[in-house]
């Protein structure tokens, strides 16, 4: 695990800010500032679907952001991952947290 993650286009792309908390600068990162931290409620949307899950764990490895969530109502456990490397327009999910989202 790195530190930090510069990508090929030079843009830091993620940042371990302090022990329970990143600054993960990926556009479906929708929370104040891009920071995701520890132990705290996100909603978790996959196209239609949205779930609230608490971020349990954050690690890197080759370029790829492991994003490991806990859905609050059934305790199901998961990671979710990304090429840090991606530069397109689409994903397949996203994070927010409540002030991001109340103001779309």
């Amino acid at each position: 695990m790195s530190k930090t993650y510069t990508n090929s286009e030079g843009r830091q792309v993620l940042r371990y800010d302090t022990p329970d908390s990143v600054l993960l600068d990926l556009p479906f990162i929708m929370t104040k500032s891009m920071r995701l931290t520890l132990n705290i409620p996100f909603m978790l949307l996959e196209g239609s679907h949205t779930t609230a899950v608490r971020l349990l764990d954050v690690s890197d490895a080759n370029g790829i952001v492991y994003i490991d969530v806990q859905e609050l109502q059934n305790g199901r456990t998961y990671t979710l991952s990304w090429n840090m490397e991606y530069e397109g327009e689409y994903w397949l999910w996203a994070l927010a947290d409540y002030d991001r989202l109340i103001k779309f």
